[in-house]
């Protein structure tokens, strides 16, 4: 299950609109379908409102982010990465192509070296 799903699951048992969850977490209700559609990530500061909004433990929250061994920070990039929404937001930033190549080689770097230590950990 997706975050945003189950972000969504768990509001809707707690029979909470999405107005509702949004004012708990001080967000707009626009930003809450943003993320029950997968549409954007919650930052973690925001992750760390949404657990008690919606009664559970951060850690219940990204149980699924957990149970693959993957860190939410680095589903969150590698969404982003896919998605084009790096490239969206750092062309409004007004970037030239050289300096957004230069962009995409960091975080796939970043991406490449958390492989690294997963493979040496698991080698452990």
């Amino acid at each position: 299950m997706s975050l945003g799903n189950r972000i969504k699951s768990l509001r809707r048992a707690h029979h909470l609109t999405q107005q509702k969850l949004a004012d708990k977490v001080d967000v707009s209700r626009i930003y809450v379908q943003a993320l029950e559609s997968n549409r954007r990530l919650p930052s973690m500061k925001l992750l760390q409102k949404l657990a008690p909004a919606l009664d559970v433990e951060l850690n219940d929250l990204l149980a699924d982010f957990s149970n693959t061994k993957e860190k939410p920070a680095r589903v969150q990039l590698e969404t982003m990465l896919d998605s084009g929404e790096l490239e969206i937001w750092y062309r409004s930033k007004k970037l030239t192509e050289k300096e957004l190549r230069r962009v995409y080689r960091v975080v796939q770097a970043a991406l490449d070296d958390w492989d690294e230590e997963d493979a040496s950990e698991e080698q452990r």
